[in-house]
Formats: structure tokens, sequence, C-alpha cells
């Protein structure tokens, strides 16, 4: 039984540590928990965990006598040493990444356990463990073998185990010897139910949509929105769609102090200057949402008193830019002095960021302000670009835990990656550490209220859209169930029908 599914990226290395994670990681890797489709921590590599009284130390249970796919040991030595290089920065050795925060040591204790002692309690410690960034892989095999990690050859412990490996296909094989998950909406009692699956990279999304209508491909991520109504009305196909766990925003380099993106008024008036329910229907035709703050409205976290009083207002962002001293000149843009505020933004070479991009433009050129879209082929290649410090740049991130993601794309620690724009805000510092030292549900909504209202004030980048994730399939498949709280699908329960 063979699934076909066409992505819309390049497809990544089959490794964990440093690379951007694709769907086939998800079939071929564990991590120590899932997140379910509710949000909850579900059992994954571990069975069961428990926390010390005090909250200091949280103490997982694996899977007992757990096997790489090459037949090594995956006890708790060896998870640690998967887990150990994914808790650190890899552009800054050893420091600990921002998520990790709360976390003091990692060690193995006998062959079963892993036990976590933090310097505070943390509500939240089970979401540094579910994400992709921290699946566990066979590290001593990817020491002995690092050029050919996850290119030639790859190790985990899911329900797939690696067969080939290109930018343009992954095959996945089924691993007889899984045992099965515990997690309530992934058990199977035993081994997946494919035996193959195949990821073939589409990077036009009316060739994915071709594809599925053709039958080449039994599912795909990311069709043309002018297709969605008429995929919804045929009776092959299921849609599914949902505001993503995303944020496309603007973002102005502090560092150029010349062009006044260090004043909070340039800022705020950019805001003002956008109209962002137009972005939404010009660029996504109405599939997505305009967004004030760093959340997806309605996601976990939201906080709706983020979008009041913040619409589209051309006129409060002229009067601010005159007050911070850009006054309109003959042609039209915006001056101080010899300065005009006239500068680049990169942008990817995306259909939708160019939409996006081009509908800004013209927005922001109506109060005086000249943005020179720069697109940038490759998506390695943007962020290549973005890191050397152009003036501006369109960016969209994409996490299944959001205010994590926020954290490292506007705290001040997160700089020069991946804060690029190099913002500084104490206030907002304050929101993320009060985050990160949650030891109730409740202290951690009043710390993603503070912080998305002091991205909303300050604007460490400018909040744009989010679009809705919109994921097709034949329904010959079933099993395949993508859902908001969840990055990518998992294929543990998936058949196809022939």
């Amino acid at each position: 039984m063979l699934l076909s599914e066409g992505f819309d990226y390049p497809l990544s290395r089959l490794d964990p540590f440093g690379a951007h994670i694709d769907p086939p990681s998800v079939a071929l890797y564990e991590t120590i928990v899932v997140k379910g489709p509710d949000g909850t921590a579900q059992p994954g590599l571990a069975e069961s965990w428990e926390t010390s009284p005090d909250g200091l130390e949280w103490r997982f249970r694996l899977r007992p006598h757990a096997r790489f796919h090459s037949g090594a040991p995956c006890d708790a030595d060896a998870v640690v040493e998967a887990l150990d290089p994914l808790r650190y920065d890899h552009f800054s050795p050893r420091r600990q990444l921002w998520y990790w925060d709360p976390v003091d040591t990692v060690r193995a204790e006998g062959a079963d356990s892993v036990v976590f002692t933090l310097h505070h309690p943390y509500v939240r410690l089970p979401s540094l463990l579910w994400g992709t960034h921290t699946a566990i892989y066979n590290q001593r095999l990817r020491e002995q073998e690092s050029a050919r990690f996850g290119y030639e050859l790859a190790d985990g412990t899911g329900p797939f185990r690696f067969e080939s490996w290109s930018e343009e296909r992954v095959v996945l094989e089924r691993w007889p010897d899984y045992p099965g998950s515990k997690a309530p909406f992934l058990a199977t009692g035993g081994p997946a139910k494919l035996d193959r699956i195949e990821w073939t990279m589409m990077l036009d999304p009316a060739e994915r949509v071709a594809a599925l209508e053709r039958g080449d491909v039994d599912c795909i991520h990311g069709p043309n929105y002018a297709d969605v109504a008429r995929l919804e009305a045929d009776e092959r196909f299921r849609v599914i769609r949902f505001s993503q766990a995303a944020n496309a925003y603007l973002a102005l380099n502090w560092q150029r102090t010349d062009l006044g993106f260090d004043d909070v008024r340039v800022r705020r008036a950019i805001s003002a200057a956008i109209d962002r329910p137009r972005l939404v229907e010009d660029a996504l035709l109405g599939y997505g949402a305009p967004t004030f703050g760093p959340i997806s409205p309605g996601g976990e976290f939201y906080d709706p008193a983020v979008e009041a009083g913040r619409g589209h207002d051309p006129a409060t962002a002229a009067r601010l830019l005159d007050e911070a001293g850009w006054h309109l000149g003959p042609d039209g843009i915006r001056a101080k002095g010899e300065q005009r505020l006239d500068f680049e933004c990169v942008i990817q070479d995306d259909a939708i960021h160019e939409l996006i991009a081009a509908g800004l433009r013209d927005q922001l050129r109506a109060v005086g302000v000249a943005l020179e879209l720069k697109p940038v082929l490759t998506f390695s290649g943007f962020y290549q670009t973005v890191a050397s410090g152009p003036a501006s740049f369109i960016n969209k991130w994409l996490w299944q835990d959001p205010v994590d993601a926020a954290i490292g794309f506007t705290a001040s620690w997160g700089q020069p990656f991946p804060n690029w724009q190099r913002a500084s805000i104490p206030r907002l510092d304050d929101a993320y550490h009060a985050w990160l030292r949650a030891e109730t549900p409740e202290a951690l909504q009043a710390a993603a209220t503070q912080a998305q209202l002091t991205v909303a004030d300050e604007l460490p980048y400018i909040p744009l859209l989010v679009p809705q994730d919109v994921w097709v399939h034949s329904k010959r498949v079933s099993g395949w169930e993508p859902a908001q709280a969840i990055l990518y699908p998992f294929y543990h329960r998936t058949e196809v029908a022939r």
C-alpha cells in the first residue's frame, strides 16, 4: 500500500539537527512526547511521565527495549545524546535555545528514564519535547556518518524507515518492527498500515492540484486558493483548512536609524498605513485573517484584545510620520533632510509572498513610503540574505507553538538569529521571561496576553496576516488528519484504498 504526497517546498535533509523539518521526518522519527490534536501532551517515545512535588524535576519513562531502525538501542543514554546538541543554538555554540531556558540538566537514569531538572517550575515543559526539532535520532551514527546522515541514511524510531532522499523526492518504507504508539490518536497496536510513502516536490500549486486530479498523488498541501472551492465541491476529495499556526510580517532593521526604524512613531505609522483585510482579500482571496500581534486569531493563547483600535488609518500614519520629521516631497516620497523613506524589502520568490509584498508596497506608497521589492529565488538564499542585514524584509514563520516562535523572532536575546531586525523591547522581554517561568495555564495566558499587546504597541516587527492552511486528499485516503495544533500530519494510521 503506497501513499503519494505532493509537497510545496524542496525536501529538506532528513536530519533533526539544523535542518528545516518536513513531513518525512514526522514519519521517520519520534519525539519523547507528541502534541495531540487537542494541544495536550500524549505518549511518544516516552510511555509515561511524572513531575516532582516542587515542579523542578520531570521524569520520562521510555518505551522498554526501544531500538532505532538500525537495531541500535534507543535507551536513555541515546536519547540524552540526541537531545544535547538539539538544545543549543547551532550558530552560537553552547548557547541554549530560547525555548529551553527553563531547563538546567538532562540526564539518563537507568536504561529507560530521562530526567529533566529545571531552574524553576515550568508547566509547559512538554512543548520543548514534542517539537520536530527535538526528534530523537541516532547521534552516534550521525557522528560517524556526518556527511551522509540525512542524505544517504537516517536512523530513527518512527513507524517508517529510510529508503532514499533527494530534494525532489523522498521515499520511506514501513518499519515492520515498530511496536505501535501509545498516543490514543495514533494507536494501531503495531506497525503502520502503509508499505511506503513517497513525497514529491511540486513547487507550482497548479501542478500539485493537477497531479491530485489526475490521481498521480493522493494528497497535497497548499493548492492555489482559487482552486479551493472547486476542490471542496469535487466528491473525489476532502479539503481540510484552518488558520495556520504562522505569522507573516514586515521586519524593519532597527540598525537603520537613518530610516527611523528605531523610532516607534515610524513603525506605528507604517502599521497604520496597512489595510490588512485588503491584503487578505487580494493576496489570499479571503483565505486568511489580519494579524495585529504575533499569534494567529483563534489559536491557542490568542487574545482578541490585540485587535482593538489598530485598524487601517492613513490619517494617523501621515500624522505620525510628520511628527517624526518625515515630510512629503514633491515626488510623493517622504524625506528627512537628504534621506528619503525609500528602501529595499527582501521577499521570497513565492507567488503568495509576492502578492502580499506588492499589495503592501502599494499601500505604503499612498502615505509616502517607498518599498523596492527584492525577490530571492531559493528558501535558503532568502534567509542568507535576511541575515546580511537588509533594510527590511517580509517573512512568515510556521510553528506549532506560536508564543515560543514569537520569542525567537522578537525577543532581544534572539539577535542576530532569528531576530534579524535586531528589535529590543524590555517590556516584551519581561513578558517572555514570565512565559518561560509560568507554573500554571493562567500564568501562561497572562504572559501571552502581555506579549501580544506589547508587540501590537511597540512593533518589534509589523504583523500582517495569517493564511489558511489548506490540505487536500483523495477520499481513498483515511487516517491522514492535519490539525491546527500539529505542524504536519502523522502517518501511523494512514491507509489508501486502491
